[in-house]
């Protein structure tokens, strides 16, 4: 059977993409994601049975490094015994591999992106994976209008990450950019890493420039510093180490930093702050007006999305570790808990700091204890914290380096992509430390093609 390889996996992955990118939405409560996902791989295992194959030595630790994490979930999985929390929305063998087939996903992308860059070129891959963010940054400015000008948003069908709803309209809240997602600092993460290569290509066609504003006003309505100071931050880092590399700095990067910066000036003009109530303000001179907690409360309430955006970061880095609720008591976790060499296995690691989490943030009132997240299973928000405690020192040292490898191989091409290549992966590997705690998609990418640099210089 003459199947063209290629073409099925060019396809199939940017599919997969907007399958991702359509994260709060589920078909007969199984979520448009996990449907994504299984189908992804399940036409990678199709090509594979009918003779397709791919080989880069450069893969080998990767792939060893992604069985070895497989092998220790299955065997902490098999002799010993955990019992999900209490209101989670699966069992634990559906639970325990949905993070296996989470982690074969993130391989079949790596080598599928390893075979399509032997037949198609970056430019060619790179416009079906940006048409993909475009049309789901479209949706989501859909959907923050809607509240906006007054017409339905789109039914969402899968639960919030943080409860059983995605409380988009809440009384006295800004209104923030959820998008197709159940949180705005998952269109963010999801979103910024494109945004590069929209200036990459714009190089070659100015219509690229203007498409990029969509994804662009997507991550900024979002309001999520993680995304926002990921991609200031990894642009100005790259701009500077290119300058010290090169001796050049490329004014293209000047100008896709200058127009980040610009939309988030320019988008107060979107801003909206939903009314209060009875039950959230409080009456002054016979007025109904919402109250902010503290400083840090009333900026994130700012419909000055700049004051809003830089404001927050100026007072959450002057408070030091303790604004960073969740990462103190990561730190406090991991230091009770004690390092393992070899971890505990994907998902389990999951479910034994759920229960830590719960009696580090149950409160008493009236005699009662309330929890923050009661019966359900705690994200680590940090990638490698999962790694840490999923795979032991082990697993993580052996990670890090697969990164460094990766990031030398970027370094030392002097190819035309390198510079945006960079910002897309150091942005991704900045927000694992504060949002995510899987291997994500954009990882994926990054990794295929800064391994594969080499075989598409100037």
């Amino acid at each position: 059977m003459n199947l063209k390889y290629s073409k099925i996996l060019l396809y199939s992955v940017s599919l997969f993409l907007v399958f991702e990118g359509l994260d709060a939405f589920s078909i007969n409560n199984i979520p448009v994601y996990w449907i994504g996902a299984a189908s992804l791989v399940f036409v990678y295992l199709f090509c594979y049975l009918f003779g397709f194959r791919t080989f880069n030595i450069n893969l080998f630790s990767l792939r060893n490094w992604v069985i070895y994490g497989i092998f220790i979930t299955l065997f902490q999985s098999l002799f010993n015994d955990l019992v999900l929390p209490k209101y989670a929305s699966t069992s634990y063998i559906q639970y325990i591999s949905l993070r296996i087939l989470r982690i074969l996903l993130f391989l079949v992308i790596v080598y599928s992106l390893n075979y399509i860059l032997k037949k198609y070129d970056y430019d060619e891959i790179l416009k079906f994976f940006l048409i993909s963010s475009i049309l789901i940054s479209i949706l989501s400015l859909i959907s923050y209008f809607s509240y906006i000008y007054g017409y339905s948003d789109f039914p969402r069908t899968r639960q919030g990450s943080g409860g059983w709803t995605q409380p988009i309209q809440r009384a006295c809240n800004i209104l923030r950019n959820y998008g197709t997602f159940r949180e705005p600092s998952f269109l963010a993460i999801w979103t910024v890493p494109f945004i590069p290569y929209f200036f990459y290509l714009g190089k070659k066609n100015k219509l690229w420039f203007f498409l990029s504003v969509f994804p662009i006003l997507s991550v900024v309505l979002s309001r999520s510093l993680t995304g926002i100071i990921a991609f200031v931050s990894a642009t100005l880092l790259v701009i500077l180490l290119m300058g010290f590399i090169h001796k050049r700095i490329d004014i293209n990067l000047i100008f896709m930093l200058i127009l980040f910066l610009s939309v988030i000036f320019i988008s107060s003009l979107f801003s909206y702050q939903f009314p209060p109530d009875e039950a959230t303000c409080l009456s002054q001179e016979g007025e109904c007006i919402c109250i902010p907690e503290d400083r840090l409360d009333e900026l994130k309430s700012s419909t000055n999305v700049s004051e809003a955006t830089f404001g927050r970061f100026s007072e959450i880095t002057s408070r030091g570790l303790d604004a960073f609720e969740n990462t103190a008591f990561l730190f406090d976790y991991v230091s009770n808990t004690g390092i393992s060499i070899f971890g505990d296995g994907y998902g389990y690691s999951n479910i034994s700091f759920s229960y830590a989490a719960d009696e580090a943030t149950k409160r008493i009132v009236d005699n009662q204890i309330i929890y923050r997240n009661p019966g359900q299973v705690v994200s680590f928000n940090n990638l490698y914290a999962n790694i840490l405690m999923s795979t032991g020192l082990f697993g993580l040292f052996w990670f890090l380096y697969i990164l460094i490898e990766v990031l030398r191989k970027i370094i030392i091409k002097n190819n035309q992509l390198q510079s945006y290549l960079l910002i897309s992966f150091i942005s991704t590997l900045f927000v694992y430390s504060y949002q995510a705690e899987e291997l994500s998609t954009h990882l994926a990418i990054a990794i295929a093609f800064g391994l594969n640099l080499i075989n598409n210089e100037k």
